[in-house]
């Protein structure tokens, strides 16, 4: 039976016109593609230069393959970031960079893999996905369980896409406790003394920070084991020649100020791409053992399959494809952002090109290391603040404990940990100016519907996807609105004949955190009337702030009753952060609240720890 050939597909064959395309012949021409991700690494790898780990597998991997020494994930942790993967969209785009938010996918949307199934691949995850949406595993995966595998296709000739997931390297096996399960069979002479690791100036040098460098090192020699043995199987099945493999990580290592951030050390991770020969000039793949400094986002990797595997890629994808037929030359930048985190909110947007990155902080009172517990069992973690306790934490380290700049600027040439704030610099005006101009254009067009603050992201979008928020013909002008508020660049008061609850959302949320709240009570206390719980919340907060306690209470109590995950969540954070008075006031009526939201909980327990006193029920 002949099979015609979309005219999308063309230059896929672009030379090989007179040949007699079948069904088959095209299976032929499709090559294999295996994915090796691990959690949790940066480019701690010998073949990026970094000895301290023991990485023979894929360093002979880099050396038949190409390394691409400027890869970034669009956030600093897991769930965002496989989100953008899966997707090819950034997460901010979709009201999906929240962490594990479930947020339903606009119609004209689809996972990558599904358009591969649709093209005749057999397509199979082992074993993690952890998307931030709400998703059909029947419609995406063939296989997707710990037992997926590419052997278990139908046909032997049918093409393949395989993800396989290396958990090892994950930042809970940095702990102690999850160290010693993964390094079971590692011999005592491949393991990684402290006393030899490089400690970078983000950390204070003591025993403790040398132990956990070295319990990553000797996770990511583990998991270079378990990519190894992959790699082996698909050797001892005779598919080197016609399979491309990939090797990535979701973001930056898992110690503080690396995963959950922003920085390189967050979000720098390793690419490392191997296409068989026969394929190199169909792929525009450079030479075995090439180096490739182009800015290549994770959100390219999808678009980058497809590209590969014949596929049209759908317009509607942001990323874009770094090999195949239709390879752009690089990205002149690349962005990331981080929104909330676990408990804890937060609201920062990031460009970085080849030598600056530029930083928005658009909740700058809260420091870049905010108590999210599960990373406070971190034993770096646990060190800076308890030198930090004892008054002993160098300044430079310290920073990160602090409010943060409003806007930041680092020249990764000269200060790749990115430590000195470069901003105010009189020399870099320029390049300030137009990184920042790159930032707010980047949020325009991709219509950054996180500017909604997410109380009220939950609430616009009861009965339609989040992404069409700001998407219809009013979207500009509103996303323009709501980006001016979030800046702070209105007069400092708050508008109570705004119209846009987004708007008054930030007026009031800046106006209690950086304003003087005893001036605005009485907005506070008309804006607690407002017909949107999620303005209600910042005004309750405002009032909090203001010492208004018995009125501050009132709102509070009845937007708790309100079944609303997310404005819950923000009241108790918002209760969190305001301190003892409002917390002593509210405690048991908190602890009835918090039921199984896993959040929420978190929030309390650091609220009773915090503010546990007279009057508090303890």
């Amino acid at each position: 039976m002949s099979f015609r050939i979309p005219l999308l597909f063309l230059p896929l064959f672009t030379g090989l016109a007179a040949f007699p395309f079948t069904a088959a012949s095209l299976r032929a021409q499709q090559p294999n593609i295996l994915w090796i991700s691990c959690e949790d690494i940066s480019p701690q790898l010998g073949c990026f230069g970094d000895h301290q780990a023991d990485t023979p597998h894929l360093d002979q991997l880099a050396a038949e393959g190409t390394v691409f020494e400027r890869a970034f994930s669009c956030h600093g942790v897991c769930a965002p970031s496989r989100t953008g993967i899966i997707t090819g969209l950034s997460p901010i785009s979709l009201g999906a960079n929240h962490m594990r938010s479930r947020v339903r996918l606009p119609v004209d949307v689809r996972l990558f893999p599904q358009l591969l199934r649709e093209a005749g691949y057999y397509c199979t995850n082992n074993s993690k996905t952890d998307y931030n949406l709400e998703w059909n595993p029947k419609q995406v995966w063939d296989e997707n369980s710990g037992r997926a595998h590419w052997k278990n296709r139908p046909r032997p000739d049918q093409p393949f896409f395989a993800v396989f997931n290396l958990t090892m390297t994950h930042e809970s096996k940095v702990w102690p406790s999850g160290w010693e399960g993964v390094v079971r069979d590692l011999p005592e002479p491949r393991r990684h003394s402290p006393d030899k690791v490089t400690v970078p100036p983000i950390y204070p040098d003591r025993p403790a920070v040398r132990a956990d460098l070295a319990r990553l090192a000797d996770l990511i020699t583990v998991m270079d084991a378990e990519a190894g043995r992959l790699l082996a199987e698909l050797s001892e099945a005779g598919l080197e020649q016609n399979t491309i493999v990939m090797f990535w990580s979701d973001h930056g290592n898992g110690l503080p100020r690396a995963k959950r951030w922003t920085y390189d050390s967050g979000s720098r991770v390793p690419l490392i791409v191997r296409v068989p020969a026969a394929l190199q000039q169909r792929a525009a793949a450079l030479p075995a053992g090439s180096r490739d400094a182009r800015l290549v986002s994770l959100v390219d990797l999808g678009p980058t399959v497809l590209n590969l595997a014949g596929v049209p890629v759908p317009a509607s994808m942001q990323g874009r494809p770094f090999l195949g037929p239709a390879a752009h030359q690089g990205h002149a930048r690349i962005y990331g952002a981080r929104d909330r985190l676990d408990e804890r909110q937060d609201l920062v947007r990031t460009v970085r090109n080849q030598r600056y990155r530029y930083v928005r902080n658009l909740m700058p009172w809260y420091p870049a290391l905010q108590h999210v517990e599960y990373g406070e069992r971190n034993e770096i973690l646990r060190e800076i603040r308890r030198l930090e306790a004892r008054g002993e934490l160098e300044p430079a380290v310290r920073q990160w404990l602090l409010p943060r700049a409003a806007e930041e600027l680092y020249d990764l040439e000269t200060d790749p940990w990115e430590t000195t704030n470069l901003i105010d610099d009189p020399r870099l005006v320029d390049t300030a100016r137009a990184l920042r101009e790159a930032c707010s254009d980047w949020q325009r067009e991709v219509r950054d519907v996180h500017l909604l603050p997410e109380p009220l992201l939950e609430e616009e979008s009861q009965d339609r996807d989040r992404h069409s928020l700001l998407h219809g013909p009013a979207g500009p002008a509103r996303l323009e609105k709501l980006l001016r508020a979030a800046l702070g660049t209105h007069d400092g008061s708050i508008d109570l004949t705004e119209t846009d609850p987004g708007v008054l959302c930030w007026q009031l949320l800046r106006t209690a955190r950086l304003g003087n709240p005893p001036k605005h009570i009485e907005e506070f206390r008309k804006a607690v009337e407002h017909s949107s719980p999620s303005v209600r919340l910042f005004a309750a907060a405002g009032l909090a702030r203001a010492s208004l306690t018995q009125e501050a209470a009132a709102a509070f109590r009845q937007l708790l009753t309100i079944n609303r995950p997310a404005l819950r969540q923000g009241v108790m954070r918002e209760i969190d952060e305001a301190g003892g008075a409002i917390f002593s006031e509210l405690a048991q009526e908190l602890r009835s609240a918090a039921g199984e939201d896993e959040y929420f909980r978190r929030l309390l327990e650091h609220a009773e720890a915090a503010h546990a006193g007279p009057g508090s029920g303890r």
